[in-house]
C-alpha cells in the first residue's frame, strides 16, 4: 500500500479564500456581463469557432460559470463560492467517425481544507481534496459500421427509463460531494470504457455491449466538508461495558479518513454491462446484466485499541485509532425497464434485482458494537513503553457492513400539458435476505417522486420543481430551479433545497443542509 495515499482529514476549520480568489471571481463576473457586448466575428451563437475542411468539420465552444451557495443554519459547515471555466468540441471525421471531448477547471468552494495534492481529478482517488482542479468528464471516438457503432474512451452511461432513482442504472460512479444540490448528469463522472452498439436507430432490436477495463471510485467529501455523511462519522467517546473491568471504560475514538485499497486494473477485476433493447409499436422494452463494483458508498472499519498507563501520577487511558476506508465488492445486477407513449401521456418502468449488494451500519452506533468488545489472543498483543509508563495495543476491527440481496423496483408517468411536464414516480427497495442489523437503509425503503418542469416568457424563463417523499424515514425533499436568460448567452438563476427527516436516515442525516444557491453562466 503506497503510505503516500493515506490522506488524514483535518477537523473542520472556517472557510478561507485563497488569497486573489475574490479579485478572480471579479474578472469572471466582468467578463460574464461585458461579453455580450464584444464582437462575435459572425460565428453561430453558442460557439467560439466553427470550421471544415475536407472530411474533418467540427466547432469548439465553452462555458464559465460562478457559483454562490447561502446556508440556511449557521450550525453546519460553510461553502465558499466557486467557479468553473469548461471547453467542448465536436468534431466529425467524415460520415463515418467522430469525436467528442469536454475539459473542465477551476476553484472548488466545496473543499473547505483541501489537501491539494496536484489539481487533475483522478481515477485512483475516492477523496479528491482538492479546491483548484482540472478535469476531463468525456472524451471518445465514435465510428459508425453498417448495422454497429462503437466508441472507445471516457464515457457516462445512462441506462433505465425513470427519473433520479433508476435501479437498473450502475455503470457510472458518482460524484457524491454535493449529493443533494447538484445535477443529476454533473454527479455521474466519466470512465474510460469499450462499448458497442448493434443495431441502428431504425432497428427494432438494439443490443448495447460496455466494458470496463478497472475500477474508478466515487468521490466522497472530505468529513470537514458539507456533504460529508453524518452517519460515517463516528462518535469522539463511547463508554465500553468490559467483562475483564469491575467498571465501564471510557474509550476516546480518533477517526482517520483513508484512500480505498482498488482492485488491481487486471483483466479479472474488469466490469461487463449488456442491454438489450427491442421495439413493438410505441412501447420501447429492454433487458439488462451487469457485473462489476457498486456504485453505492460502502466503508469498511480497521482499528486498533490503545491503552496508555502512566505511574506517576497514575493514570490509564483508552484510544480506538479508527481507520476508515471506501470498500467496493462485485454484485451482479439483472434489470427490465420499459417506457411507452400515449398521447401526452409517457408511462416509464423498470426493476432490478441486486445480488451482494453491501450495506453499513452507522458509525453513530459504535457504541453497539464495542458493547460485543471482546479480547483477542495474547499474540496479538503489542507491549511498548512510553514517557513514564506503558503502552499496550491490539487490534479490533469491527464488521460494519454487510451482503444483501436486493429486489428495487419503480414505475411513473410524465405529462405534457402545454409548456409544462410534470412528472410523477414511485420507487422501492426491498432487502431480500434482512437479519435485523442496524443497517442505514431500512428492510424496505419506499420514494415518492413528484416534479414539474415548465418554461414561461417564451423560453426565457425555466422552472423545475420537484418533491420527494419517504414515509419510512418521514422525509419531506424540496429543491427548485430557476434559470432566466438575460441573453441567448448569458443566464442566472438559483437553486433552493428544503430537507426534513429522521437524523439517522440515508437521506435525512443532511436535513441541517438546508440552502440556496445563486448562479450566473455565459456560454461563448
Amino acid at each position: 500500500m503506497d503510505p503516500s495515499k493515506d490522506k488524514v482529514r483535518p477537523p473542520s476549520t472556517p472557510n478561507r479564500l485563497p488569497g486573489g480568489f475574490d479579485r478572480f471571481v471579479a474578472v469572471v463576473l466582468a467578463l460574464a456581463f461585458l461579453a455580450p457586448c464584444l464582437p462575435r466575428f459572425a460565428l453561430p451563437a453558442g460557439a467560439i469557432a466553427e470550421f471544415e475542411t475536407g472530411l474533418l468539420s467540427g466547432d469548439l465552444r465553452g462555458s464559465v460559470e460562478l457559483t454562490a451557495p447561502i446556508r440556511f443554519e449557521d450550525s453546519t459547515p460553510a461553502e465558499a463560492p466557486s467557479t468553473f471555466l469548461s471547453f467542448k468540441s465536436d468534431l466529425k471525421i467524415g460520415s463515418h467517425a467522430s469525436f467528442y471531448g469536454e475539459i473542465r477547471g477551476g476553484y472548488d468552494g466545496r473543499a473547505r481544507s483541501p489537501a491539494n495534492q496536484g489539481v487533475l481529478l483522478r481515477w485512483d482517488e475516492a477523496y479528491p481534496s482538492k479546491d483548484r482542479y482540472l478535469d476531463v468528464p468525456e472524451a471518445h471516438l465514435d465510428l459508425y459500421l453498417p448495422d454497429l457503432d462503437l466508441r472507445a474512451g471516457i464515457q457516462k452511461f445512462a441506462w433505465g427509463t425513470l427519473d433520479q432513482l433508476n435501479p437498473t442504472d450502475n455503470l457510472s460512479p458518482m460524484d457524491l460531494r454535493s449529493l443533494l444540490a447538484a445535477e443529476a448528469s454533473e454527479r455521474k463522472i466519466g470512465v474510460p470504457a469499450l462499448r458497442a452498439l448493434y443495431g441502428s436507430v431504425s432497428e427494432t432490436v438494439q443490443i448495447e455491449l460496455v466494458w470496463i477495463p478497472f475500477l474508478v471510485p466515487y468521490r466522497f467529501p472530505d468529513p470537514s466538508d458539507r456533504w460529508y455523511p453524518p452517519l460515517l462519522q463516528a462518535p469522539q467517546e463511547v463508554v465500553v461495558a468490559v467483562p475483564e473491568f469491575p467498571l465501564p471504560v471510557p474509550l476516546t475514538i480518533r477517526q482517520t479518513n483513508r484512500e480505498p485499497n482498488l482492485p488491481a486494473r487486471t483483466f479479472r477485476h474488469s466490469e461487463v454491462g449488456v442491454r438489450v433493447a427491442r421495439t413493438l409499436g410505441n412501447v420501447d422494452l429492454g433487458v439488462s446484466y451487469f457485473n462489476g463494483y457498486d456504485r453505492r458508498p460502502v466503508i469498511r472499519a480497521d482499528g486498533v485499541v490503545v491503552a496508555e498507563f502512566l505511574l506517576l501520577p497514575p493514570q490509564a487511558d483508552f484510544t480506538y485509532r479508527l481507520d476508515v476506508r471506501p470498500d467496493f465488492h462485485r454484485m451482479q445486477v439483472f434489470g427490465m425497464d420499459m417506457a411507452a407513449g400515449f398521447g401526452n401521456f409517457t408511462i416509464r418502468a423498470e426493476a432490478a434485482y441486486l445480488k451482494n449488494r453491501h450495506m453499513n451500519i452507522s458509525l453513530k452506533a459504535l457504541d453497539e458494537l464495542v458493547d460485543q468488545f471482546r479480547f483477542p489472543p495474547l499474540s496479538k498483543f503489542t507491549v511498548g513503553t512510553v514517557p513514564g509508563g506503558v503502552e499496550v495495543s491490539f487490534p479490533y476491527s469491527p464488521r460494519i457492513s454487510f451482503s444483501k440481496n436486493v429486489l428495487a423496483a419503480g414505475g411513473g408517468a410524465d405529462y405534457q400539458w402545454g409548456d409544462h411536464l410534470l412528472t410523477f414516480q414511485v420507487v422501492a427497495e426491498k432487502i431480500l435476505n434482512d437479519h435485523g442489523e442496524d443497517l442505514i437503509y431500512k428492510e424496505l425503503e419506499l420514494y415518492l417522486l413528484l416534479a414539474i418542469h415548465s418554461r414561461f416568457l417564451q423560453d426565457t424563463l425555466q422552472v423545475e420543481t420537484g418533491l420527494l417523499h419517504n414515509p419510512g424515514e418521514a422525509l419531506w425533499l424540496l429543491s427548485g430551479e430557476a434559470t432566466y436568460a438575460l441573453t441567448d448567452e448569458l443566464s442566472a438563476g438559483s437553486r433552493l433545497l428544503l430537507l426534513e427527516g429522521k437524523k439517522h436516515s440515508p437521506f435525512g442525516q443532511y436535513r441541517s443542509n438546508d440552502q440556496i444557491e445563486f448562479f450566473v453562466r455565459y456560454s461563448f
